[in-house]
């Protein structure tokens, strides 16, 4: 698990909230693209906003990527002018390489991990990244996993597969912790357990972020809790 990964931090401006010093300082060993999505009214061309507004945002964007920088992650920035926020975190996702998208949210520590994980789905690459946080963070992580009849692995064995990966690239199994559930409601499940956590590391489950925002597990987690949360790229993706 030595794939060093690219990390796409979308801002929505004017006035973007920073990200916590202690999730920036998580990123150091990777890439991050700083994106600013200015958003405009529906009857404003994108061209006139940029003429408008682009050297306020420019600056803003500028001071959002500074931590980053300060912490020694190396940064790329971008700065879009549209209305379709959704569409374009996916297009520049798709243009820069980034496999992970971080959805912003408060921390005032990063001690403790929790990565609800599917089956065999995006697996290789969840914990990869799961692993250079680890790596960068002296946290500990929760694996968790939600049985279902569907499943074609037993969720112990899930779970076991990925303490293994884990301790193979490096993580003391003392900080690895595993914990299995049943139930339908996966997304509520995670949102409640993920509260007792700092930050929620989450595999892409559709073939596009735009469906993933509009209704899948990831969407209902990342709008349902206040903690920051990095969701993973599905590996089959373009």
């Amino acid at each position: 698990m030595s794939t060093t990964h690219r990390v796409l931090v979308p801002f929505e401006l004017p006035d973007a909230d920073p990200i916590p010093t202690v999730v920036v300082e998580t990123l150091a060993p990777m890439e991050v693209v700083v994106l600013g999505h200015y958003g405009l009214p529906e009857q404003t061309p994108p061209s006139v906003g940029r003429d408008q507004f682009e050297a306020d945002a420019g600056t803003e964007l500028d001071d959002l990527a500074e931590p980053f920088e300060r912490a020694g992650v190396s940064v790329t920035t971008r700065l879009v002018f549209g209305k379709a926020r959704a569409k374009t975190i996916d297009r520049v996702a798709v243009e820069e390489n980034c496999d992970v998208i971080l959805t912003p949210g408060q921390a005032d520590a990063v001690e403790r991990l929790f990565v609800p994980l599917r089956g065999e789905e995006n697996f290789d690459r969840v914990l990869s990244f799961v692993g250079e946080l680890l790596g960068a963070a002296d946290a500990s992580v929760t694996l968790f996993h939600t049985s279902k009849e569907s499943d074609r692995l037993p969720g112990e064995k899930i779970l076991a597969d990925a303490t293994d990966r884990l301790v193979e690239a490096g993580v003391d199994p003392d900080r690895i912790d595993q914990r299995l559930s049943d139930g339908d409601d996966v997304g509520q499940r995670i949102v409640d357990l993920g509260d007792a956590f700092d930050l929620l590391v989450l595999g892409e489950t559709e073939p596009s972020l735009l469906n993933r925002i509009l209704g899948t597990v990831p969407a209902q987690v990342t709008a349902d809790t206040d903690d920051p949360a990095f969701v993973v790229r599905n590996a089959e993706r373009p």
